[in-house]
């Protein structure tokens, strides 16, 4: 009987691990739709962006470079993504950083779907299979605004 109740405890075990797994893994693909080269416009130019793939533990990882309308790049971002959400830092054309050393800016995740990334101020939706929208709020000079970039997989 102890031996039945053992292999019982060890198949229940096992199968909670195997759906978390399984979980993590669907969650990951959720957002996997991301990888590859992005481009578009946004911030008045041209607005580039690339996604590696996820990686086991399930974190993406981005840049971001914008150019103005002329071709003058602006700056730069690192990006991190993963079920939690996305934190990134800010890089001036000569890699200063715009934030403090050990500081950054956070999107806490709030919805993930097939097709759509919907964080607390920045949502990504897949709307073709090579075209996506980034919705960004944005505050400037103590005004909400709200940008939108159409981004094309190169």
């Amino acid at each position: 009987m102890k031996k039945a109740l053992y292999i019982l405890a060890l198949l229940i075990g096992c199968s909670l691990i195997m759906a978390a797994t399984h979980k993590s893994e669907r969650k990951q693909l959720a957002y996997a739709w991301l990888e590859g080269s992005w481009v578009g416009d946004g911030f008045g130019g041209i607005s580039e962006e690339v996604w590696s793939a996820p990686s086991k533990d399930g974190k993406m990882m981005g840049m971001y470079r914008h150019h103005n309308i002329g071709g003058k790049l602006n700056f730069y971002e690192f990006i991190v993504l993963d079920e939690a959400g996305m934190c990134l830092k800010h890089f001036s054309p000569n890699l200063k950083g715009w934030e403090e050393k050990d500081k950054h800016v956070t999107f806490k995740m709030v919805n993930l779907e097939e097709n759509a990334i919907e964080m607390e101020g920045m949502v990504y939706k897949l709307i073709a299979p090579n075209k996506m929208e980034i919705h960004l709020q944005t505050r400037k000079g103590g005004k909400d605004g709200k940008q939108v970039f159409q981004m094309t997989r190169k």
